[in-house]
């Protein structure tokens, strides 16, 4: 079995978002902000909050997304991810409701985490964890972390909250104030996947039916293909966040790089500055040399591609970049495929 990684980070500027708001006071909607270390000159270094998205709101939207890819494969989905309520099996009642026993022991742990993935796929590609005496625990197969300013472009994120009124002019005393806080920013993020575990248990012990370990991998191929599929929709579409109906924010996509890797799992620089595309080519290739140099056996291959708007892919040769972020998951997906 070949072990397929994929890793990508993208850089867009996003102004007048609400896309992750933490608690409402008074009559302000404030929006979720996070400490960041960010170089102030002369080698030093400062503290500054600014806004920020966390992975929490970015691994939802890929999750409903893998959702709406479920449905159109035919792939099983519970109830309640079918509603957008990862609950994951988190209870025994749900065990109970789908059919599902809890292990016993734990030889039974590999059976129960196949029987689950069996019946939920966002189980499969999300993870999840039943704490019961025997706990079962699937870790997802991709990684996402906060939707942050770029480090490089810090100077160019602010908060502004901004004011609206509700009004009515036949019955004057249902008028409302109300501010919503706003950011604007050059915001980078980085998704990491490991292809290979999709479809595949990853309780390494006890008991194996194999004929419902059989029924899972016949799915894995429809089952990879959903999961890029939903991960496509995510970056091109950009469809992630809250408060969308009336704070639609303006975004557009400038830059970003990808690694699928064979055999090896590589994680492509984060799109901290422009220089991001360069530094992830120059790493690649003296981590490639150091792996097969420390193997022997020239079996460690990573591929890399990038999307340009900005000029960041200037001067770098052997990647092949688009200008469009759906060429750039065209290119991945083709390669993925390949290597799967």
């Amino acid at each position: 079995m070949v072990d397929v990684f994929l890793s990508l980070a993208l850089r867009l500027m996003v102004n007048l978002e609400s896309l992750n708001g933490v608690e409402t006071v008074g009559n302000l909607v404030r929006h979720r902000t996070a400490p960041m270390a960010v170089p102030s000159g002369n080698g030093t270094y400062s503290i500054r909050f600014v806004p920020t998205i966390s992975g929490e709101a970015l691994a939802h939207a890929y999750q409903v997304n893998l959702v709406e890819e479920a449905r159109k494969a035919g792939l099983p989905i519970t109830e309640e991810s079918e509603r957008g309520e990862f609950i994951k099996f988190a209870d025994g009642k749900f065990l109970e409701k789908y059919g599902i026993n809890a292990p016993g022991s734990e030889d039974e742990i590999r059976r129960t985490e196949v029987e689950v993935m069996l019946r939920d796929y966002v189980c499969d590609v999300g993870g999840f964890l039943y704490a019961g005496n025997y706990p079962v625990k699937r870790t997802s197969t991709f990684h996402v972390g906060y939707m942050v300013p770029a480090v490089f472009d810090v100077e160019a994120a602010t908060l502004e909250a901004q004011f609206h009124m509700r009004f009515s002019p036949s019955c004057m005393n249902l008028q409302q104030p109300y501010n919503v806080e706003v950011g604007s920013a050059i915001y980078t993020f980085t998704f990491n996947m490991d292809v290979s575990q999709i479809a595949r248990p990853s309780t390494g012990f006890g008991k194996r039916d194999e004929k419902l370990e059989k029924h899972l991998e016949s799915e894995r191929e429809k089952r990879v293909i959903a999961a890029l599929s939903a991960l496509s929709t995510l970056l091109t579409q950009l469809n992630f966040g809250a408060k969308r109906s009336r704070f639609l924010p303006n975004m557009e996509p400038l830059s970003a790089v990808a690694a699928v890797s064979k055999d090896t799992l590589f994680v492509v620089s984060p799109g901290n500055s422009r220089n991001f595309i360069k530094e992830s080519l120059s790493r690649m290739k003296s981590y490639v040399e150091l792996m097969n140099g420390l193997r022997g056996d020239g079996g460690v291959e990573v591929s890399m591609f990038a999307m340009d708007k900005e000029g960041a892919a200037e001067e770098v040769e052997g990647v092949d970049v688009t200008r469009t972020l759906e060429e750039f998951m065209k290119h991945i997906v083709k390669k993925v495929r390949e290597l799967k």
